[in-house]
Parts: C-alpha cells; sequence; structure tokens
C-alpha cells in the first residue's frame, strides 16, 4: 500500500513552533497593556462633611513619578499644605513638579510649591502662615508640601491641584498619613484635618497572562521532544 507524501517530517513541528512564538509575543504585548492599564492607585478623603477633599495618588504618569490630584469635594476652601509620612530615603525640592492647579472660579493658575521637611517625622510648619498646630489633625509629618500662599486675592486661593513627586519604590509604601492644610473662604478660620485611605479596589489578573504561561509550557515540551528525538 502507497502512503501520501506530506512533506518533511519536520514541517508540523516547525509551524506549530511558529505559532507558539506567536502567542508568546502576543501574551507579552497584552500583558504591556494590561500593566499600563492596572496602574496602582490610592484614594484618600477626610470624615469632616464639609469642607470635604478627595486626594488620588498613582503612578501613572512616567516611570519613577507618583502623581497627586487634589481637590474640595464637598464646600469650598482654599489649600495651602499638604502633609505626609514618607516610606523612602528622602525628597528634595527638586523631586516636586507643577502640573496644573485652579482657583476658586476654575481658572488656572501657576502656584509655587515648596517642600518642608528632612524625613523625620517632626515637620509641623509650612512657613507662613501654615502649619498644622492645633486640633483636627496629625501635628507633624515627615515631608509638608506648602501648595499656595495665605491672601484674599484670586491668585493665591487653591481650590484643586495637580503634581508630581519624583521616588523610587512601590506607591503602597512610600506615601502614608496625609493631612490638608486648608483655610476656609473667608479667611478667618484655618482647617486642619487627616486623610483616610479609601478601599482599594482589586486587581485583575492580566488577560494575556494564561496564554503566556501556555505557551511557554507547549515550547517546553517541543523542546523536550526534540532533544530526545536527536539523541535517539
Amino acid at each position: 500500500m502507497s502512503r501520501a507524501c506530506i512533506g518533511p517530517p519536520g514541517l508540523g513541528v516547525m509551524a506549530m513552533h511558529k505559532t507558539l512564538k506567536a502567542l508568546i509575543v502576543t501574551a507579552g504585548l497584552s500583558l504591556g497593556a494590561a500593566a499600563s492599564a492596572n496602574a496602582a492607585t490610592l484614594t484618600f478623603t477626610n470624615a469632616d462633611p464639609t469642607p470635604q477633599f478627595s486626594l488620588t495618588v498613582d503612578d501613572s504618569a512616567s516611570p519613577g513619578k507618583f502623581r497627586f490630584s487634589l481637590s474640595t469635594l464637598v464646600g469650598t476652601a482654599d489649600l495651602l499644605g499638604l502633609g505626609f509620612f514618607f516610606g523612602g530615603a528622602s525628597l528634595s525640592q527638586s523631586d516636586i513638579s507643577l502640573v496644573s492647579a485652579t482657583r476658586a472660579d476654575n481658572q488656572s493658575i501657576m502656584p509655587t510649591l515648596e517642600l518642608f521637611g528632612n524625613n523625620t517625622g517632626q515637620q509641623g510648619r509650612c512657613g507662613q502662615g501654615c502649619n498644622f498646630n492645633g486640633s483636627g489633625s496629625r501635628s507633624v509629618f515627615d515631608y509638608i508640601i506648602r501648595l499656595g500662599d495665605n491672601g484674599a486675592g484670586q491668585d493665591n486661593f487653591v481650590k484643586s491641584i495637580v503634581f508630581d513627586i519624583a521616588a523610587t519604590g512601590p506607591l503602597a509604601t512610600l506615601f502614608s498619613d496625609f493631612g490638608v492644610r486648608a483655610q476656609r473662604v473667608n479667611g478667618d478660620a484655618s482647617i486642619k484635618t487627616d486623610l483616610e485611605p479609601n478601599d482599594l479596589a482589586p486587581v485583575p489578573l492580566p488577560a494575556g497572562l494564561p496564554l503566556l504561561g501556555s505557551g511557554l509550557l507547549a515550547m517546553g515540551i517541543l523542546r523536550r521532544r526534540r532533544a530526545a528525538k536527536t539523541s535517539a
């Protein structure tokens, strides 16, 4: 009985090998996209009914930088300072960069950011008219970032602000125990309040992970079979 010729014996293996390579590349691209989409994010709010602040910190700005977005959710307040504890080595003024800010009428402004502290948990002041003394919040931090100047002028009123901090390490262990220093609209009462973390959303498993694992397993099996044939 004659047997049909279906090509060189190794052709099917070569085709499967190429297919598996393509699957692994696709899975790698999927994982890269998933990593970007699932960047770490922490959110914080204070317990006060008004003014109520919202702080979001994430690591999606750019490699080695963390983006801080602070704004007033309920009521109106002039943001003066943001205190926090830092789990890294140290911070300097050059590590902080302003992204954007708005005043009370939502117009853009460019306040000067100033860093106070030396990572020792003893910083309670952030310049003239800005301190955390008294009740309402923690009184000392590793660092306090001065967000704007006191005063009745519109350009001195910081309603919301976004800035980046350059630092190395995982977000969850670098920044903690936040406090906000602000001024009420009429300018005659200070606000000092702690920010508490909101519940963290679970990070989904990247879609390409099972595909990548299956492709690598199949590649290993093929290599073992090829080695066995060579030694036979």
